[in-house]
């Protein structure tokens, strides 16, 4: 299956089809750490925040797309104060029936690679939810060290309180 989704940066074009995606994946998985009031979003706000996103420097969206579907996407989100803007902040999800085709291993390597590759960035960073041991498996198989767990971080309806657990790479330039 994977053969057939194409990995790709985000388009201004793709606003849309991004809060179409967004919004099915906070129905069908209880993994996302995402903030539900963006997806209140209109098509024309994501437009300009992607317009805006791909200006920067040390940001970055890819999405995985299947044909004109968008099934999942991948992102690094930093802050433009110089103390900090070479953290990125990753995060990635899929539409569930793209599990198991190693669509996040392809989507987290293009996210290194970038990372590897742009002198700006010298430390990825995300928050994992331990019942999440896919992820958890994922990140760690490509470089992602323990830094910390946190207690009650999230709260699921369904499951209760969740224990996160902070992980980082860090990035050396040859």
């Amino acid at each position: 299956m994977s053969d057939e989704v194409t990995i790709r940066i985000v388009r201004p074009t793709d606003a849309a089809q991004l809060l179409t995606l967004l919004r099915q994946l906070q129905q069908e998985t209880p993994f996302l750490l995402a903030d539900t009031t963006d997806l209140a979003s209109s098509a024309t706000a994501e437009t300009e925040q992607l317009t805006q996103l791909l200006q920067t420097d040390n940001n970055l969206l890819l999405v995985a797309a299947l044909g004109d579907q968008l099934v999942g996407f991948a992102r690094v989100a930093a802050s433009s104060a110089p103390e900090i803007q070479h953290i990125g902040e990753v995060g990635i999800a899929l539409l569930h029936e793209f599990w198991g085709y190693g669509l996040g291993t392809a989507l987290l390597e293009e996210v290194l690679a970038w990372a590897q590759a742009n002198p700006l960035m010298r430390r990825l960073e995300l928050t994992v939810q331990q019942r999440n041991q896919r992820a958890y498996q994922l990140y760690q198989k490509l470089g992602f060290q323990v830094e910390g767990q946190m207690a009650r971080g999230f709260y699921d309806e369904q499951a209760g309180f969740q224990t996160l657990i902070q992980m980082a790479l860090l990035i050396d330039h040859d």
